[in-house]
This record gives C-alpha cells, structure tokens and sequence, in this order.
C-alpha cells in the first residue's frame, strides 16, 4: 500500500487576476480558472494542497488574462489559496518591482514543498527570482512549459526594435533567458513540456526526470459523442455544398490569417467550392477585413466577432466542416485538440509543437509554414476528397479522447507524487544500509 502523502504545491505564474467590486471575489480568465480547478483536483488526488502566486491588478484586461473571456470567482470557495504578486509589462516595471516580488515569493516559497516554475513571462519571468529562492531553501522544484516557446516570439520582438542598442540588449537578454532556461530543464526535480519544439530546442538537457504532454484545454465534456461523430462524418461526405472552413483566435498577424484568405482565394480561382468563417479580434483584424474585399472573398468570408471560449463558441465550430490552423511561431494551439474533440479536421501549417500529434492522429494535414501555393492546394485536394477528412475526424475524435485537460493533469500530478515518495522513502534507504 503506497504511502498517503500531505503536500503544498505552489504555481508561480504571469498570468494576472484583477480585483472586483468585491473583495472577496477576483475577476480571472475563465480559460486558466478551467486550468486551475482541473490541477486542484488532479493535486488533492494526491494528498496536495494547491497555492497559486501570480499578479494582481486592478482592471484586468482579456488580451491578458491567458483565455477568450473574464469570469469572477471566489477563492475562498475555489478550494487553494492565493498569493498576490506586483505586475509589470516592461523592463522597467520589472526593475521597479522585482524587490517587492522577492519579498513576496520568498514567503510563498516558505510555505510551499513544491515550487511550479516555468519560462512564459515577458520580458522577465518571476522564475528569475524564484528559482534560486526555492533552491536555498530545499524545495523540490517542477519546470513547466505550458504551450509556447516564448524564445521565437522574444527573438521577433528584439528585431523589431528601432533602436540598434536596444536589439543589442533585446538578444543579450535572449541569450541569457535560453542558458538559464537549459540549466533549469536540467536541474529541475521535474520537467513538464507540453510543445515538441522545447524538447527539441533543449536536448542536450533532457533526461529520465523530463516528461512531454499534449497541451490540452478539452475537458472531458466538451468531446462529441458516437453518434454526433458519425453525423459529422455523412456531412464531411456531401459534396452538395461548399465546404465550410473556420479560423478562429487572435486576429494578429503571426496567427497566418491573411495567408489563409490568399490560399482560400488561389483555391476558389482553381475551382474549390469553400466557405470561411473567421472568429476572434485583434489588432490585425482591420487589415484582414480589407485583404478579403481586395480578394474577391466578401460574399464567402464572414468575419463573425469574439465569441467566449465556451459552449456558445463550441456551437458556432460545429457548424463548420474544417479548422484552419497556421500558426507562424512554434506554439501549441488550443485549436488543435478542441477541433478534433469536435470532429472538425484540420488543414493548416507545420508547427513543432504539434506535428507529432496531428502525425500520431491522422487529424490534419499540414503544408509548410507560409507556403500558400500548398495550402491553397491542400484546400483544393480536401474539397475533392470529402472521404478522406471524414477519415480524419475520426482519427482526431479517437485521440482527444484520450488527451483531456483533467488526464493531463492527473498524470502530473501522479508523477509529481512519485517523486516525493521516491525522495523520502531514499534517507530511510540509506538508513537501513548503514
């Protein structure tokens, strides 16, 4: 019988909270409240006790509270507890900052076993400062990669500086951030990724204490049933109709939707039947908007607005057919998972941090990134081939079922369990030796 554990696992993340009216209540990003719960539960299983220190602001805002739409909570009744911490969006607020957030992840730390780290912040993480904290103080340390290889999208935001001293200090910082980051995948207790490109990017690290997840935001609600997958598989089939394509997420650049609208455009031109709604805002949104009109694509492409992650949006995808998925930067999309749990097939670019999965499903088929002439043929091939993306929604239906957000977390948490068991059961070991 294994030995029944009693721990404090504390998450350090960027993600902010935002006050309310309220003050026992928090505003939060219904997406990483979903996260948050899914690990609560998945760590009680275990015998821990959740603590999360991340910012604390007074007006959050959704762009950055990590989902599509802002809920309110009370924490007192979400069962863990939380450590505010200051926020800052710049260099300059984190000089300004980073005494009052050592202070306060010190104490964190103090009254933690396990300390949750991981490399997301811009454009310095808390981790810079909790880490060496939560080593001199022996605490077992777990590194995360949650979705992003924040590197790539670090090294675009460094060439974009004006300023030829301020690039020079952008890829210094970039060069110390991706050191410090091999150190720690090195000698973290754990290592939990969950994008193939950090694997990747990290290998002359990696050992038997790394572990490599699917990302994935699908809880076990969300997944369509038998007999909805065998309707979404009779209309992938007919070929009465135009198929209808969906993109949905931020409308910035690095997502690839213009490069979508010139596929679907250069497809249509070659005969292709389709139809593209797009979801989501953002700065870009104007700009794609216009391509569309230049495109000859107004009467085809619906352009329908934000929509909260959620049933509603789930509702609005299940009318499509196919998910277009071209993201520019290494990244796990929550795309990915959430339509093939919804029996939508995917077409889209090649990404590091999920080709594997798409490869290992049979979902999606993938083209180069930024190369339209083959996307716009892919489209071409998925509009004559209506046999083949039924095929693939079933592929993705089969393996989303098995890579749920609450499985996810689960097996984190079980392996977390594993090495606390394994660590203190090693002096009792060396006891029994001597």
């Amino acid at each position: 019988m294994s030995e029944t554990l009693s721990f404090r696992y504390l998450i350090v993340n960027h993600v902010p909270l935002g006050r309310c009216a309220s003050p026992q209540h928090l505003r939060v990003g219904a997406m990483w409240m979903h996260d948050l719960r899914a690990q609560r539960d998945a760590l009680r299983s275990v015998g821990a006790e959740l603590i999360v220190a991340c910012p604390l602001v007074d007006e959050l805002r959704v762009e950055k509270s990590g989902s599509f739409d802002l809920i309110e909570v009370d924490l007192a009744a979400e069962g863990f507890s939380f450590v505010p911490l200051p926020y800052y969006e710049s260099l300059k607020g984190w000089w300004k900052t980073r005494h009052t957030a050592r202070a306060m992840l010190a104490q964190a730390i103090v009254n933690a076993d396990v300390v949750h780290l991981g490399d997301g912040a811009h454009p310095i993480p808390y981790d810079a400062i909790a880490w060496d904290l939560a080593r001199h103080a022996g605490k077992k340390i777990v590194w995360v990669y949650d979705g992003a290889d924040v590197l790539p999208r670090l090294v675009e935001h460094a060439e974009s500086r004006r300023n030829a001293l301020a690039r020079a200090a952008w890829r210094y910082l970039i060069r110390q951030r991706e050191r410090s980051s091999r150190s720690h995948v090195r000698e973290a207790d754990l290592v939990f990724a969950h994008n193939a490109a950090v694997v990747q990017r990290f290998a002359d690290a990696w050992g038997p204490h790394c572990h490599f997840f699917d990302r994935s935001f699908v809880t076990d609600d969300v997944l369509i049933g038998s007999a909805e997958l065998e309707q979404r598989c009779e209309e992938l089939r007919d070929r009465t109709g135009p198929l209808r394509l969906v993109a949905a997420g931020r409308q910035i650049r690095i997502k690839g939707t213009d490069q979508v609208l010139r596929a679907m455009a250069a497809a249509r031109a070659k005969g292709a039947a389709l139809e593209l709604e797009v979801y989501g805002d953002g700065e870009d949104l104007a700009t794609f908007r216009e391509l569309a009109r230049e495109l000859g694509l107004s009467e085809v492409v619906r352009f329908q607005g934000s929509v909260p992650y959620g049933r509603e949006l789930f509702d609005h995808l299940r009318r499509s057919q196919v998910m277009m998925i071209t993201n520019l930067t290494p990244e796990i999309s929550r795309n990915v998972l959430l339509a093939m749990a919804l029996g939508l097939p995917i077409l889209g670019y090649r990404n590091s941090g999920t080709d594997e999965l798409l490869s290992q499903s049979g979902a999606g088929v993938l083209v180069p990134p930024g190369d339209v002439e083959a996307l716009a043929n892919a489209l071409v091939a998925a509009a004559e081939d209506r046999e083949s993306l039924a095929r693939r929604a079933r592929g993705g239906r089969a393996v989303a079922g098995e890579k749920t957000l609450e499985g996810c977390h689960r097996e984190r948490a079980q392996l977390v369990a594993k090495m606390l068991r394994e660590n203190r059961a090693a002096p009792a070991a060396s006891g029994q030796r001597r």
